[in-house]
């Protein structure tokens, strides 16, 4: 049998030593999720520090596998490639941040104050770290493959479900008029606020007020429409 020696440090027990043992698979299931985590917690802290100090683009994945203390060959458990590591570091936040917005959300009565409510949770999200968040949001358009690809898209399903069941609510008291359904009401709205926050985290010092101004602004205009006239939106 595997002897293990543990190390406690705080609330983590922090696998330091692992005599005889052939593989991780040998691990009782507990302890082989800890020494998961905790690989995943260097990994994550490791690809943070290096693409803030020397860059996205100038960081290369060996260096970050170096830096976590992780064989090369074992850091392609985890993440595929580099920006599969770029979005290790904020999935885990995603859908906390996702629940915590709509909560917010659901806490005004406006349609507007709502989507206001809920949209300020993600600018507050990436405000801390404007450099990662610019790449995250340059790269989630076409992120569609990798190990942390799939947990990213459930984290966006969870955002248009929310932003859908706020617009069936609206619809249902009479507040909007429109009888779009309301997962394309969602998907116009996540168009607006995409764009938005990806216009206010690229200036060099995001301001979040001036920020979710702006944002109130776009969908204000969203929410009231153009107000067309007869002929404005041609034959249908």
């Amino acid at each position: 049998m595997p002897k293990c020696v543990k190390v406690a440090k705080g609330w983590e027990i922090v696998l330091t030593e692992v005599i005889n043992a052939g593989s991780a698979s040998d691990l009782p299931l507990g302890l082989r999720e800890r020494n998961k985590a905790e690989k995943l917690r260097r990994l994550r802290d490791a690809a943070r520090t290096l693409f803030i100090k020397q860059g996205y683009d100038e960081t290369t994945m060996r260096s970050i596998a170096e830096r976590a203390d992780i064989g090369f060959g074992t850091l392609f458990t985890y993440a595929s490639d580099k920006r599969d590591l770029l979005f290790l570091i904020f999935n885990d936040n995603l859908d906390e941040t996702a629940d915590a917005a709509f909560k917010h959300a659901t806490a005004k009565r406006i349609f507007l104050e709502q989507l206001i409510a809920y949209f300020e949770n993600f600018y507050r999200f990436f405000l801390p770290q404007p450099e990662l968040s610019r790449l995250v949001l340059r790269e989630m358009t076409f992120y569609v493959k990798g190990h942390q690809a799939e947990q990213f898209r459930d984290g966006v399903s969870r955002i248009y479900h929310h932003l859908a069941s706020l617009a069936e609510t609206a619809q249902t008291s009479g507040t909007l008029g429109t009888s779009e359904q309301p997962v394309i009401l969602a998907q116009a709205l996540m168009a607006t606020f995409s764009q938005e926050i990806r216009r206010w985290i690229a200036t060099d010092d995001p301001d979040l007020s001036k920020g979710l101004a702006r944002l109130r602004r776009m969908l204000a205009l969203q929410i009231s429409g153009l107000q067309p006239r007869e002929g404005a939106l041609g034959r249908r």
